[in-house]
């Protein structure tokens, strides 16, 4: 299953985004068996910005909000995740990294659109890696109903990524 969407800015911006079951090998088989076998369907997004070096505006990112809640009120029993990436600096008055700035801001967008829109069955966990070389962060989102299947995600992206102790 695939789902796209296209969204441009008021400066002619292109951005696409994603929502896909096509595996990219980030959760681990023994866990997307157990999810498949509850008929929990795993979902990835994906967010990419078509040549444009421009800051997204408020309006593109309450675009994406958006199509993620539609999302999600479409397919009760999915669970999205994806990684903040590294791509594009932060503003540069940030001392934090590209990751982390990429996951706060998408922590607190989620929280207020999910506050506005008075919805109450639905969250966002940051998982926070500390990998070999630096620490990156996932975000899973899903249904209460669904929480289980978040922290096992969770916990296994902290056995299969985290930095051997």
């Amino acid at each position: 299953m695939t789902e796209r969407y296209t969204i441009f800015s008021e400066a002619g911006d292109e951005y696409r985004l994603q929502f896909t079951t096509d595996r990219s090998n980030i959760i681990a088989g023994r866990i997307l068996d157990i999810l498949l076998q509850d008929g929990v369907e795993l979902v990835e997004v994906g967010l990419g910005r078509i040549g444009s070096t421009n800051v997204t505006s408020h309006r593109v990112l309450q675009q994406i909000e958006d199509c993620i809640a539609d999302f999600m009120m479409r397919n009760p029993n999915a669970i999205l995740s994806y990684m903040c990436d590294f791509i594009n600096l932060v503003p540069s008055n940030k001392k934090i990294t590209v990751q982390e700035y990429r996951s706060r801001m998408f922590s607190a967008m989620f929280k207020r659109y999910m506050s506005q829109h008075h919805i109450a069955d639905i969250f966002d966990d940051e998982i926070k890696i500390d990998g070999v070389a630096e620490t990156f962060y996932f975000h899973v989102i899903y249904h209460k109903k669904h929480e289980q299947y978040a922290k096992m995600i969770a916990d296994g992206h902290h056995e299969d990524f985290d930095k051997p102790e």
